[in-house]
């Protein structure tokens, strides 16, 4: 029920519906048939704009409509791994949908998916004006993730190297606001690699780091 009013984007239903039903707001929703795992309705927005179902800014109407009445900022009680609804749409590209759940006072220390905070995977995307806003609001810019233990820096560098989907420019300005922030260059991640090694043919990238 929740997933076709949110989908079809119709403000008014929503409106009703949670009125009528205001634990709506907070219960989990199926992506569909074949993907039955439940997530809170702001983490399905971000699957119905990275869908092509519902444009950002439809999302973010959803949203405020869905926070109006109770919704859960940080999506469900967070658990190890699971994602709250910042990561969600850092992870999923939408810079804007993010910046908005910022506004909204989400958490940016939760680690989700891979022990990857909100950061990084805005810096793995190449969103680098929630990459921005994140960075004051991180502890530790040097926190690592659990899966393959990388600072953001890591995930920025990583995500230049592998990401189709943003530019150049985007991944090298994430980059750029991480280590102007005073990220630490000498980490290394599981591999015991420090980004240096990852990039020494890239001079665009050592003149950032240098």
């Amino acid at each position: 029920m929740m997933s076709e009013i949110l989908k079809s984007g119709d403000l008014a239903l929503l409106e009703k519906t949670l009125q009528q039903n205001p634990q709506f707001a907070n219960q989990g929703i199926e992506l569909n048939a074949n993907t039955p795992v439940l997530a809170h309705p702001l983490h399905r927005l971000c699957d119905y704009v990275w869908e092509g179902q519902l444009s950002q800014n439809k999302a973010i109407e959803l949203a405020t409509f869905l926070i109006n009445h109770g919704s859960d900022i940080n999506g469900f009680a967070p658990k190890p791994l699971q994602d709250t609804p910042l990561i969600a749409a850092a992870s999923m590209y939408l810079s804007d949908l993010g910046e908005f759940y910022l506004s909204q006072g989400a958490d940016t220390h939760i680690q989700g998916c891979y022990g990857g905070t909100a950061l990084h995977w805005a810096a793995w995307c190449g969103l680098p004006s929630l990459v921005k806003k994140l960075i004051p609001l991180s502890v530790d810019l040097n926190q690592k993730c659990f899966e393959y233990e990388a600072t953001p820096l890591f995930w920025s560098i990583h995500g230049l190297k592998q990401d189709k989907r943003s530019s150049r420019a985007n991944h090298l300005a994430c980059v750029k606001h991480i280590v102007e922030s005073g990220a630490n260059l000498q980490i290394p991640n599981k591999e015991g690699l420090s980004v240096f090694d990852l990039m020494a043919t890239d001079t665009e990238v050592l003149t950032i780091l240098k």
